[in-house]
């Protein structure tokens, strides 16, 4: 077992080197690792190689992001310290190496583990949608971001990045909400509407406030409709509907 192991392993590690677009051989990655300061300084050529896959793939990079070149062309020098990433990940192997040995152990049985991939999920600055979002609506506005939500969608739709369900916008309206931001909410979950037809319960009370709050009595008269096609015993939304339809009674 330990033989195919090897074997195993060794045919990830050329395939790490094929997608690191850099020419490395085999034979270019060393069987003796110095500089090693995080993992354990015995550690295999193997159990290396596999170690950088889970980093290479978890940040959804390649080789150079972290390590700098060498003194030939196509070379790496595995051991220079010189880029900033490779310093940082050294801090992030140990703040994983302590929540799991010192916290989550104390959480739950039996304890999960805690990865780079856990938080980062294929991006070297993890940021949640909503954030990214809402920093574009604060900078440059709605129509910015909702052109910005449907170029993040298209790229990354179905690999764990982002969160494209409709929780997302549903907070970010609510969000947009409480800043009195009612133009920007609605817009979003016109966007949200969209995008993950039909929305559920939650997602139609949003959507109903956000067009309240932005004077589209109309708008928000259907969408209580729709709640109350789902549940006819929501008090809420019957209540609202009918303050809607009094407020356009005359006097």
């Amino acid at each position: 077992m330990s033989n195919l192991r090897t074997i195993a392993l060794s045919a990830l590690g050329l395939l790490l080197v094929s997608s690191a677009g850099v020419h490395l051989t085999a034979q270019q990655i060393p069987d003796q690792f110095t500089n090693l300061q995080t993992l354990p300084k015995n550690i295999s050529k193997p159990d290396l190689v596999a170690a950088m896959r889970g980093y290479v793939f978890s940040l959804g990079v390649r080789c150079p992001y972290c390590h700098a070149a060498g003194s030939t062309p196509g070379s790496m020098d595995f051991a220079s310290d010189d880029k900033a990433p490779k310093r940082t990940a050294r801090i992030m192997i140990r703040m994983t190496e302590d929540i799991n040995h010192n916290y989550i152990a104390g959480v739950a049985q039996p304890a999960p583990t805690v990865e780079c991939v856990t938080c980062h999920r294929g991006s070297t600055n993890p940021r949640t949608l909503q954030a990214i979002l809402s920093e574009t609506i604060e900078k440059t506005g709605l129509d910015a971001a909702v052109t910005q939500y449907r170029q993040l969608r298209k790229e990354n739709y179905g690999n764990g990045k982002y969160d494209f369900s409709e929780t997302t916008l549903n907070l970010l309206s609510e969000s947009l909400l409480k800043k009195s931001r009612a133009k920007e909410a609605a817009g979003i979950m016109e966007l949200n509407s969209e995008v993950n037809n039909p929305l559920a319960r939650w997602g139609l009370g949003v959507l109903a406030m956000s067009h309240q709050a932005n004077q589209e009595g109309q708008k928000a008269e259907l969408d209580f409709e729709k709640i109350l096609e789902l549940d006819p015993k929501d008090t809420w939304a019957s209540g609202e509907l009918k303050s809607i339809r009094d407020a356009r009674q005359p006097h």
